[in-house]
């Protein structure tokens, strides 16, 4: 499953934001005692360690025109679309889900699932009032399975993919108003890029209007093919930044943090209709790079089957997890996620929209899950 909390987290607390083009690269690193002259393997070596950069900088295959400057530097209009994109494909890293087989509700077989996933994200241009960059994501989910979708009999899918690239862009007005869009498209399918009706095309369009302070009403309007509600829905929240422990975003969709004790913070994300995030997060006192979490996720996504008879319909898939886990800070300001829990309600359908979810559907089992995720900080 996408990272679900992203959209929100991401676009107004750890979103990317605009590298400046003048920043010099880093110098190369230094392995083992200087020597006299150049060493044998430098021309090959050399260009390797250049593009890693220093390790107190980001890794530069997850941000390749360098680090972000403070967050605190954009507006949450620009952070807003930001987030939005880096939300679509999730921050920047790679994740791994394994999900062993559990029983198929009414069939003599059983589900397992490898879920995989890789994004990136670049800023590409910052020039007065305008900001840019652009996102790639690519998802994949491993079936091991001989289940079948009871109405329209065809066999489950082995494998899912979701694979799509797209730009962010911010206008700050003379008036202190934002605007943006986040254009999106790619293919989501078991088949992906075989034909048009596996291509999808995603959109969302907002301004930010300031208020007092850091305070501001965000309007718009969004659209995804893939999402739980496949029709345009309003982006109408009011951002609210009270102090430095509370950040609420009132409203479609909605967004909660609240640091209610000096070492712990709460997290709730609510995207309409179906996608909701909880999150309460232990950072370590004296642990510096080590932080613990307890999460509550109501999940789903949704592809074109190639070979599907309507053109109208989607592959669903539903779940909700209970997940504990561990985060290490490390160089390069990379951070890894080791995580495991529960996962239950899980089923899958063939159908116009969730209304539909009787129509070939799947009932899997409840059963455990572990993950593993390298991930860019921002």
């Amino acid at each position: 499953m996408p990272s679900l909390r992203a959209l929100l987290i991401a676009g107004i607390l750890a979103a990317p934001v605009l590298a400046q083009s003048n920043r010099p690269p880093p110098p190369p690193a230094e392995i083992g005692e200087p020597r006299g002259g150049p060493p044998y393997l430098d021309p090959l070596v050399d260009p390797l360690i250049r593009q890693l950069g220093s390790p107190d900088e980001p890794f530069r295959p997850f941000a390749p025109l360098g680090p972000p400057p403070a967050i605190a530097c954009e507006g949450i209009g620009t952070r807003f679309g930001l987030g939005l994109l880096a939300g679509r494909y999730g921050i920047p890293g790679y994740g791994l889900t394994w999900i062993p087989a559990q029983s198929v509700a009414g069939q003599p077989t059983d589900l397992g699932v490898l879920r995989q996933e890789l994004s990136l994200f670049a800023p590409i241009h910052r020039e007065g009032q305008d900001t840019a960059a652009v996102g790639l994501g690519v998802r994949n989910s491993l079936f091991f399975t001989d289940a079948v979708l009871p109405t329209s009999g065809r066999r489950f899918p082995d494998s899912l993919w979701d694979i799509e690239a797209g730009m962010a862009y911010t206008h700050q007005w003379d008036n202190g108003w934002t605007s943006g869009v986040v254009v999106s498209a790619g293919s989501a399918s078991d088949e992906p890029f075989i034909q048009s009706n596996v291509l999808v095309a995603s959109l969302a369009l907002y301004t930010a209007i300031p208020t007092e302070g850091p305070n501001a009403w965000i309007l718009g309007v969004s659209y995804s093919p893939t999402s739980d509600f496949p029709y345009p829905l309003p982006i109408l929240a009011y951002y609210w930044r009270p102090d430095e422990d509370v950040e609420v975003n009132l409203g479609f969709p909605f967004f909660a943090k609240w640091r209610f004790a000096p070492d712990l913070t709460a997290e709730l994300v609510w995207i309409p209709i179906r996608t909701i995030s909880a999150r309460v997060i232990w950072q370590a006192p004296d642990m510096t790079g080590f932080r613990a979490y307890g999460a509550f996720d109501w999940a789903n996504e949704s592809w074109f089957l190639a070979d599907r008879t309507n053109n109208s319909d989607r592959f669903y898939a539903y779940e909700k997890r209970l997940t504990a886990g561990m985060q290490f800070d490390l160089m390069y300001r990379l951070r890894l996620d080791l995580s495991a829990g529960y996962v239950f309600d899980r089923f899958y359908f063939q159908g116009k929209q969730y209304s539909d979810r009787n129509l070939d559907r799947v009932n899997v089992g409840s059963g455990l899950f572990g993950a593993v995720q390298l991930r860019l900080q921002f």
